[in-house]
Order: C-alpha cells, then structure tokens, then sequence
C-alpha cells in the first residue's frame, strides 16, 4: 500500500507542476515514481504495483476534486466530465509507466531466479563453505 502511496504522491505532483495538462513533465513524474514502487515493494508487490499508475491517477483525481469542493458527486455525467480527461490525456504516460513497472519487475525476478539457482559465479564456493578472498590456484 505504501508503494501506491508513493506513487499517487508522484502522479500527484506531476499534475501540479505541469499546470493539470499531461505534457511530459507529467508523463516524467508518472514513470519515475512507477519505477520508484515498483523498484521499492517487496517481489511478492510487484504484481499489485506495475498495474496501479491508473488507479493512483483516480485517487488523485477523485481528492482533488474533492478538495476543491466540486458539485460533481451526484450528477453521473458530471462525475464522468471530471474523471474521464485525465485518462484520455494521460494514456499515454500511465501505459509508459506500465511498461517501466513490468521492465524493473522482469528484472528482479530474473535477478532472484538466477541468484537462487547458484548463477552467480562464486555461490558454490560460499556453500561449500571455502573462502573465496584465500583461494589455492
């Protein structure tokens, strides 16, 4: 939870610098902060992470138009009128950040895949118990 929190925070002030438009200075804020939560949450995270830029975006949405104190809430359409521009605009960005979550998500668990199968040159040696710093060759 921790993670989308960090992420909304990051969306967050991708919309408030970038003045509400979804330029890149936006699109800059979404996939760091994406690639931030999805490089921050423990391997078994990863899969409620990568997919969560846009429901981070409607949480951010829906408390900024609350905090501006909106009269959207019982009228359908205009709750539609509301939420419905930050994804049309943003696609782009949120699908971008997406695919950098799924990028730093392959990469760990092919990084703990192959450090739990003994890849790593010197994973022998330290079962083995030998030192690997006062080695015979």
């Amino acid at each position: 939870m921790a993670a989308i929190a960090i992420l909304a925070v990051f969306i967050g002030m991708g919309l408030i610098t970038d003045d509400g438009t979804f330029g890149w200075v936006f699109g800059t804020w979404v996939v760091i902060g994406s690639g931030m939560a999805a490089a921050l949450v423990r391997p078994i995270g990863l899969w409620v992470v990568v997919p969560a830029p846009p429901l981070a975006l409607l949480i951010v949405v829906a408390i900024g138009t609350a905090w501006q104190l909106k009269p959207v809430w019982s009228n359908t359409k205009q709750l539609v009128a509301e939420f419905a521009p930050p994804y049309l605009h943003g696609f782009p960005w949120l699908a971008a950040a997406i695919g950098v979550g799924i990028g730093i998500a392959v990469f760990r668990l092919t990084r703990r895949a192959r450090s739990s199968s003994g890849g790593e040159t010197h994973a022998g040696r330290r079962k083995a118990g030998l030192r690997i710093d006062k080695q015979d060759t």
